[in-house]
C-alpha cells in the first residue's frame, strides 16, 4: 500500500483551502512511496554494478542492524509534520516526494521563493508547534479516481502524476489525516505529532523531479531525528567531526587530489602526493593477490558496442555510457571490466588442467553519471577500479573463494580495518527459483561451498535469503568506518551465467566441453570511493607505509641545512619518502607546517644535533621521540613501513 494526500476542509474554508489541504494530504504519503520504488531501482542497479566487479556503496536490505520500527515510524510522521509547517508558511506550495532516511527525513517543495537558511529554525519552529498538538495520525483507503480527482483539482501535477500511476497499476491508495492535514502515505507512524522524538532540520537542496535532469528542480528540505535529545546531540556532535575529516576538505589541504572546470566534473585529478597514495594501496593489493595466483592483465579503456550487448551492460547501463565516435566506427569507453577478461580466456582453447585463471587489474572505466550526483571521490565519471576474475570448475569455487578471503582480511588488516565488520552470505530466495540464472545443482554446491568457508575462516556470515545476485551467490563484506559508518567495500560473487553468453567452455576430464564459473572478486572496489572513506578514516594522518611524505627533516637554522639534506639523503636510501624544509622560518612554524600536512615523523636537526649525527624524532602520533642516530632512525622507520605498522596510538583529528 502507498502514501498519499487529501484535504480535509475546515469550518468556514474555500474550495481552494479544501483543495490545498487535500493536495497536502496526498503528498507525503504518495513520496513515501516513490522513494521506495527509487530505492529499489538504486539497489537494482547498485547490485548490478558490484556482481560486475564495481563496488559502490551499498546498503543491505537485511543487513542485521537495522532501526527500530518505531524510529522509522517517527521519522516518516516527521516527513509529514514538514509538509504541514512548509504548507503553513507557503500555501501555494505544490508538494514533491518526502521518504524518511537513515537518519531523519526529507520533502520536495515547489515554492514561489528559493528558500534561505534562516529558513529553516523558522520551520523547525513552525514543527514544534505542530508536534505539540499531539495530532493523531488515522489512516483511511481511498479509491485511486477519487485521490486522482482530488489532487487535479488541487492544482498539484507532481501528486496527479503520481496519482495516475497508482491508479493505472490499481493499487490501493491509503491517506493518513493529522488534524486539517491529510498525506498519500502507506501507513508506518507514531500515535501522535508528540511522538515525534528529538528532530532538526539540517540544510537545503536541490532535487530534480524524480531524480530526472530534463524535469523541474525542487527544493528539499532534509532533517534528523531520534528517540530522544541525547541521541540527536550525539548525532549531530559526530558530524561536526565528520566535517572535519571530510574528503574533499583533506584533499585540498593535504595537496591529494584536485577538479578542474576545464577538465569536467567528476573527472579528478590526483596530485603527485596523492598519486603516491593510490600506488601505496595498488602495490599492496598486487602484492598480497600475487601470493595466491592471481595474474595482472591489461586491457584497452575503449570497445566495441557489440561486446557489451552480448554481456548485457549495453542495456543496463544504456543512459550511463559514453560514446566514442572515430570515421572508421563506433565505439564505447568501457563502464565494466568483465567481458574484456572474458575475452582473455576466450583466446585459447582450454582444459580442465588450466584451470583455475586468475586475472586482476587496477584500471579504470566509466560513467556518464548525472551531473548532481557528482560529488567529491565517492561518485566520479572517470572510476579506477580493482578488478578481479577468476575462471575455475564448480569443485574450485570454494578454495578459489577462500583465497580471496584470505586476501580481503590481509588488505584490510594492514589498515587496521579488519574485524570490525560483517558478512553477508546473499544467497537464492528459495520461494522464486525460477528467477535466477543457472542450474540449481550449481547454485547448492556454490551456497554450501560459501557457508563451510564463512565457519572455516570463521567470518560468521549472515545468511541473507534474497540477495544473491541473478546469477549466483556471493559474500559481502560490511565494514565501519572511523565514524561508524557501515561501507559495502569487497565482495566475492560467484557467476554462472556470464560465461555462456559469451560461449566460453573447456573441456572437461571427461572429454565434453563445459562452461567454467566466473568468480568476481573486488577488494577495495573504486579506488577513488574507497580514498575518499581511507582519508575520512584517518583523517588524513595516514600510517607510515600509506603515507604520501613520510618523513621531513626541519633543521633550526640554514647552518644545519647540509646536514639535514644529508640525513634526508640517509633516510632515502633506506626506501622512505623524505622532505626537507629549509626555509627561513621559526623551527616552531616548520613544526606546525609539518602537524597540518600530518607527516608521520619530524626529524628537528640543530648545532647539538649536528655534532652528535643525530636528530630529534617527534610522531606525528605520539610526540617527542628523543634523539637518535640516522642510521637508526632509517632503519627502524623503514622496517615500520614495510611492515604496514599502524601507528601505536588513536589517530588524532
Amino acid at each position: 500500500m502507498v502514501p498519499a494526500v487529501l484535504a480535509v476542509s475546515r469550518p468556514g474554508a474555500g474550495p481552494g483551502v479544501h483543495l490545498l489541504s487535500a493536495l497536502r494530504a496526498f503528498l507525503r504519503l504518495f513520496g513515501v512511496a516513490h522513494a521506495a520504488i527509487l530505492r529499489r531501482r538504486r539497489r537494482e542497479r547498485s547490485g548490478f554494478r558490484a556482481r560486475t566487479g564495481i563496488l559502490g556503496t551499498v546498503a543491505k536490505k537485511n543487513a542485521p542492524k537495522q532501526e527500530p520500527a518505531d524510529l522509522a515510524a517517527m521519522r516518516h510522521s516527521l516527513s509529514h509534520v514538514l509538509a504541514m509547517a512548509v504548507l503553513d508558511m507557503f500555501p501555494e506550495a505544490k508538494l514533491g516526494i518526502g521518504p524518511a532516511t537513515d537518519d531523519g527525513f526529507y520533502y520536495d517543495f515547489d515554492l514561489p521563493r528559493t528558500l534561505i537558511p534562516e529558513d529553516l529554525p523558522i520551520l523547525e519552529q513552525k514543527m514544534r508547534k505542530i508536534a505539540k498538538r499531539g495530532l493523531t495520525f488515522d489512516g483511511k483507503e481511498v479509491a485511486p479516481k477519487e485521490a486522482v480527482d482530488t489532487l487535479k483539482g488541487a492544482g498539484q501535477p507532481y501528486k496527479v502524476e503520481l496519482a495516475e500511476e497508482f491508479a493505472q497499476a490499481k493499487e490501493p491508495i491509503t491517506f493518513y489525516r493529522s488534524g486539517d492535514f491529510t498525506d498519500l502515505c502507506k501507513g508506518g507512524h507514531v500515535k501522535s505529532t508528540k511522538d515525534t522524538g528529538a528532530f532538526k532540520l539540517t540544510r537545503i537542496a536541490g532535487a530534480y523531479w524524480r531524480g530526472d535532469e530534463t524535469r523541474p528542480q525542487l527544493q528539499r528540505v532534509y532533517g534528523v531525528a531520534f528517540a530522544t535529545q541525547a541521541e540527536l546531540d550525539a548525532y549531530l556532535e559526530r558530524q561536526e567531526k565528520a566535517k572535519q575529516r571530510d574528503h574533499r576538505k583533506l584533499g585540498k589541504e593535504l595537496d591529494l587530489f584536485t577538479f578542474s572546470e576545464l577538465v569536467g566534473s567528476g573527472l579528478p585529478l590526483f596530485t603527485p602526493r596523492g598519486t603516491v597514495l593510490r600506488t601505496a594501496l595498488q602495490d599492496s593489493l598486487l602484492e598480497i593477490s600475487k601470493k595466491y595466483g592471481m595474474q595482472p592483465v591489461t586491457i584497452p579503456h575503449i570497445a566495441k558496442l557489440d561486446l557489451y550487448e552480448k554481456s548485457g551492460h549495453a542495456e543496463k547501463f544504456s543512459a550511463e555510457l559514453l560514446k566514442v565516435q572515430s570515421k572508421y566506427g563506433e565505439f564505447v569507453m568501457k563502464p565494466v571490466n568483465c567481458p574484456h577478461h572474458t575475452q582473455i580466456y576466450a583466446s585459447r582453447p582450454r582444459s580442465y588442467r588450466d584451470l583455475p585463471l586468475r586475472y586482476m587489474e587496477s584500471t579504470m572505466q566509466y560513467r556518464d553519471e548525472k551531473p548532481g550526483e557528482i560529488g567529491g571521490l565517492t561518485r566520479v565519471r572517470a572510476i579506477t577500479v580493482d578488478d578481479g576474475h577468476v575462471f575455475c570448475r564448480v569443485d574450485q569455487i570454494k578454495a578459489e573463494a577462500t583465497n580471496i578471503a584470505k586476501v580481503i582480511e590481509e588488505f584490510y588488516g594492514n589498515l587496521g580495518m579488519f574485524g570490525d565488520h560483517w558478512v553477508s552470505l546473499s544467497v537464492r530466495d528459495p520461494g522464486t527459483p525460477d528467477a535466477y540464472i543457472g542450474d540449481a545443482k550449481d547454485w547448492d554446491a556454490a551456497e554450501v561451498m560459501l557457508q563451510e568457508l564463512s565457519e572455516e575462516l570463521k567470518l560468521d556470515a549472515k545468511r541473507m535469503e534474497g540477495e544473491a545476485a541473478l546469477y549466483g551467490p556471493k559474500l559481502d563484506y560490511m565494514f565501519k568506518d572511523a565514524l561508524g559508518n557501515e561501507r559495502q567495500l569487497a565482495t566475492i560473487q560467484i557467476d554462472f551465467a556470464m560465461p555462456p553468453r559469451f560461449g566460453l567452455t573447456y573441456v572437461g576430464q571427461d572429454g565434453l566441453e563445459k562452461p567454467p564459473v566466473i568468480i568476481h572478486r573486488a577488494i577495495l572496489g573504486s579506488y577513488e570511493r574507497f580514498l575518499a572513506i581511507l582519508i575520512e578514516h584517518f583523517a588524513g594522518a595516514f600510517p607510515l607505509w600509506l603515507a604520501p611524505e613520510q618523513v621531513r627533516v626541519l633543521p633550526i637554522s640554514g647552518k644545519q641545512a647540509a646536514y639535514a639534506h644529508s640525513v634526508a639523503e640517509e633516510l632515502r636510501a633506506a626506501g622512505l619518502r623524505v622532505e626537507v624544509d629549509d626555509e627561513a622560518e621559526t623551527i616552531g612554524k616548520k613544526i606546525r607546517n609539518a602537524e597540518t600536512m600530518k607527516i608521520p615523523y619530524m626529524l628537528v636537526v640543530g648545532d647539538k644535533e649536528k655534532q652528535a649525527g643525530t636528530a630529534a624524532v617527534r610522531s606525528y602520533h605520539r610526540g617527542d621521540l628523543g634523539a637518535k642516530k640516522a642510521a637508526t632512525v632509517a632503519k627502524a622507520l623503514a622496517k615500520e613501513a614495510v611492515d604496514r605498522s599502524l601507528p601505536e596510538k588513536p589517530k588524532r583529528a
